[in-house]
């Protein structure tokens, strides 16, 4: 799976004025009608109970200047300090967000799926803030990446 590059999201959410937060690479979209994104969060992450608890969250997918904030997130740091880099601000319903990701999807929890160590999420996008330039974070093979355009020659 380690072949398998994907875009690195923050998840966040809150539960009354703590925030959570965890970096994840097995994000994608559902459908677009309803506007919708699939997560799958280990099962054992502090998160979960504030997400199944606030059922809100927001998808901050990373842009290529923001690995630290994933290392963050990724288990660098713990708790409230997690989001002492970056500018982070409050969306509806009080989950934090990340002003300049690449895109923000801000969800509302629709339905959770238990298999293996994992919870799959499904979130319904009720919002989006999005970058007007594409660099998104890309991890693949154990490390940080970017992207480039191919060259037009197909």
């Amino acid at each position: 799976m380690r072949r398998l590059a994907a875009t690195v999201s923050v998840i966040t959410c809150s539960e009354g004025q703590q925030w959570f937060g965890l970096t994840a690479t097995a994000v994608t979209s559902l459908c677009a009608e309803p506007a919708s994104i699939i997560a799958c969060i280990n099962s054992a992450s502090s998160v979960l109970p504030a997400l199944n608890g606030s059922r809100r969250f927001c998808v901050n997918l990373l842009n290529t200047e923001q690995h630290a904030i994933s290392n963050n997130f990724g288990g660098r740091l713990k708790g409230a300090e997690r989001f002492s880099e970056g500018q982070w601000e409050v969306g509806e319903g009080g989950v934090p967000f990340l002003a300049g990701a690449q895109a923000n999807l801000f969800c509302e929890l629709d339905h959770s799926i238990a298999y293996g160590t994992h919870l799959i999420v499904i979130g319904r996008v009720t919002q989006v803030h999005f970058a007007e330039t594409v660099a998104p974070l890309i991890y693949q093979n154990g490390s940080y990446a970017g992207t480039a355009p191919l060259a037009a020659s197909f």
